[in-house]
């Protein structure tokens, strides 16, 4: 029996993802219905679930965030990002804080299923495009070689945007309700695809090359 766990702050698609699973006689899941704080969630027992599936966007409490705690407190746990965004913009975060990739829940059951067995190995599923960026990036160049508009995906041009109006990190954050830490990670790496050590560096030279308008 595979129990899984579903964290989403939305009854239809807690319940509907439930029945969905559970369609599968060997599938058992429990639904957990935030907000809760992230101290509240410390104390809830993680360990029976083989997988949790974690919404990104929880209202008060960001996903990902509440994904990390929940792994330095049960490094075992087995966490996928179940979002309705755009899945290969999270990939590298997810995989950096030890979330196994992250799925969309426009996703068939059966893809679904297959994504949750593979978590639960200890494997990751990573879509195509995104292992195509993978491979640009070992190249010595990646931004010659590929062109600026297939090396920053859409939530990095998103961010340059909002920086480019002087925004804070987490006043970006919270327009694009995503972590502050989310954030700075993203940053970081805009940083090092651009070659630039400031935020001013990052507008001028995205809007020189045409990343942003």
């Amino acid at each position: 029996m595979i129990h899984i766990l579903v964290v989403d702050d939305h009854p239809a698609v807690r319940e509907g993802t439930k029945a969905i699973l559970e369609a599968e006689p060997s599938v058992q899941v429990e639904c957990l219905n935030p907000p809760y704080t992230v101290e509240e969630m410390k104390n809830f027992n993680f360990a029976p679930f083989d997988v949790i599936l974690m919404d990104l966007n929880l209202g008060e409490i960001n996903g990902m965030e509440l994904s990390s705690t929940i792994l330095s407190l049960h490094p075992t746990s087995k966490v996928i990002l179940y979002t309705g965004y755009d899945v290969e913009d999270y990939f590298e975060e997810a995989l950096q804080l030890g979330i196994l990739g992250a799925v969309s829940k426009t996703e068939s059951k059966e893809k679904l299923l297959d994504y949750i067995r593979h978590a639960i190995n200890g494997e990751i599923v990573i879509p195509f495009q995104y292992f195509k960026c993978l491979l640009n990036e070992r190249k010595s160049n990646p931004i010659e070689a590929e062109g600026y508009d297939q090396v920053f995906n859409e939530r990095e041009k998103a961010i340059l945007h909002e920086v480019e109006k002087g925004l804070t990190n987490q006043e970006i954050a919270d327009h694009l309700h995503l972590s502050k830490r989310s954030i700075e990670y993203s940053l970081t790496s805009i940083f090092t695809k651009l070659d630039v050590s400031s935020r001013t560096e990052a507008v001028l030279i995205a809007k020189a090359k045409g990343i942003i308008e």
